[in-house]
C-alpha cells in the first residue's frame, strides 16, 4: 500500500516524541541508580564507624551484625554501579531527526514493497513474503510496531507478529512460527541489535531483522521443532503424530495417541482410556455399557466380573451365610 510523504512525516514525528520520551526515561532511571549506589556507600560509610565504635567497646554481638549488613550492601553495590554504568551509555545515543526518520520509512516501504501507517492507533506494518523453514510452509507475517510502546523500550513486544495464512503447530494454535507465540516473536541473541536500532531510529533495521528472525530457524530455541510442527496432536497428553499413529475415540470425539488410546476387555470397543473406566476386581479397562451395578452393594463392575448379578465379594459373603444357616440347620435337625 503506497503512503503518502504527509503520513511519513507525521508517523515520524510520533517515533522521535516516543524516542525522546525514552530517553528522559532513561535519564530519570540513571538519576534512580546513581541515588542507590550513593545510598549503599553513605550506608557502608556509616556502619564503617558504627563497626569501630563496636570494637572499641568490645561489642562483638552487635559488630557481627553490622558486618552482616555491610556484606549485603557491598554484595549489592557492584549491580547497581553496573546498571548504572549500562543506562549512562544508552542515554548517549543521538537522538535522529524527524529528517532522517522519515527517510527510514521510506526506506522501508521501498524494502517491503508495501507499507501501512495507522496514526489512529499509531502503528507501522509491513507484509513479509510467504515464509517456508525446511520445507515446512507458514505463510506470510505481518510485522506491526507500536510505537506508543517505543517510550518504554524493554522487549520485543514492541512488535507484533501476525500471520496472515495461519499454519500454526500441531499442538498449539497460538504458535504459528517457531519463534513467534501469541503474535510476539523471541528474538534470541538478536535482542540486544533489535533494541539498539528502534533506540536510534533505525526503524528500517529493525523491521529486517524481526523479517530475519522469521526467514531463520534456530533449533536450539523454537516454541515448537519444525519436527514436530505438522501432524495430529493427541487431545489428552499432547504428543504430535502422524495419522497412522492416531486414533479416534468414537465416546468423546476426539483423537489420541496409541499411549492414551485403549478398548474394553469386555467387548473389545476401542476408544481413550479417558472413556474408560477399571473394573474394580479385574483392574482391567471397561467401557460403560460392560459396567454393571452388583444388586447387593451397588458396586460398578464389569460384566465378566458378575456372578448371578452380584460382584465376587457379595457373591462370597452371600454363600458363606448360606453354608453357615444350613450347618445352623442341620445342627437344630440333630
Amino acid at each position: 500500500m503506497e503512503t503518502s510523504i504527509k503520513q511519513k512525516i507525521k508517523i515520524a514525528s510520533l517515533i522521535r516524541e516516543q524516542l525522546c520520551l525514552l530517553q528522559d526515561h532513561r535519564l530519570r532511571e540513571v538519576q534512580r541508580l546513581i541515588y542507590v549506589v550513593c545510598t549503599n556507600l553513605e550506608q557502608l560509610q556509616a556502619g564503617r564507624k558504627s563497626l569501630e565504635y563496636c570494637g572499641y567497646h568490645n561489642w562483638h554481638g552487635a559488630a557481627a551484625r553490622l558486618t552482616t549488613q555491610m556484606e549485603n550492601k557491598l554484595r549489592d553495590l557492584p549491580y547497581a554501579a553496573e546498571q548504572a554504568q549500562q543506562m549512562i551509555k544508552n542515554t548517549k545515543i543521538s537522538l535522529p531527526t524527524l529528517r532522517q526518520i522519515t527517510e527510514e520509512l521510506i526506506q522501508l516501504q521501498n524494502e517491503f514493497g508495501s507499507l501501512e501507517l495507522d496514526l489512529e492507533e499509531q502503528t507501522i506494518s509491513v507484509l513479509t513474503d510467504p515464509i517456508e523453514l525446511e520445507g515446512v510452509y507458514l505463510g506470510e507475517f505481518e510485522i506491526r510496531l507500536d510505537i506508543g510502546k517505543l517510550a518504554q523500550l524493554r522487549d520485543c513486544t514492541v512488535f507484533q507478529v501476525i500471520a496472515q495464512d495461519p499454519h500454526p503447530a500441531a499442538a498449539n494454535d497460538s504458535i504459528t512460527h517457531p519463534h513467534v507465540s501469541e503474535e510476539y516473536i523471541c528474538a534470541g541473541d538478536g535482542i540486544a541489535a533489535l533494541m539498539q536500532a528502534l533506540a536510534t531510529g533505525r526503524i528500517c533495521d529493525a523491521f529486517l531483522l524481526v523479517k530475519s528472525i522469521l526467514e531463520t530457524y534456530n533449533p536450539s530455541s523454537p516454541y515448537i521443532s519444525l519436527d514436530e510442527w505438522e501432524g495430529i496432536s493427541c487431545y489428552d497428553c499432547g504428543y504430535v503424530t502422524d495419522e497412522e499413529g492416531s486414533y479416534y475415540c468414537e465416546s468423546c470425539d476426539q483423537v489420541f495417541c496409541g499411549e492414551c488410546f485403549s478398548y474394553c476387555r469386555s467387548c473389545d470397543s476401542s476408544m481413550c482410556r479417558c472413556c474408560l473406566s477399571e473394573c474394580p476386581v479385574c483392574e482391567e479397562p471397561t467401557c460403560g455399557s460392560c459396567l454393571s451395578k452388583c444388586s447387593e452393594c451397588d458396586e460398578s463392575v464389569c460384566v465378566s466380573c458378575l456372578i448371578d448379578g452380584l460382584c465376587p465379594s457379595c457373591k462370597e459373603e452371600m454363600e458363606a451365610d448360606d453354608e453357615e444357616e444350613k450347618i445352623e440347620t442341620e445342627q437344630h435337625v440333630a
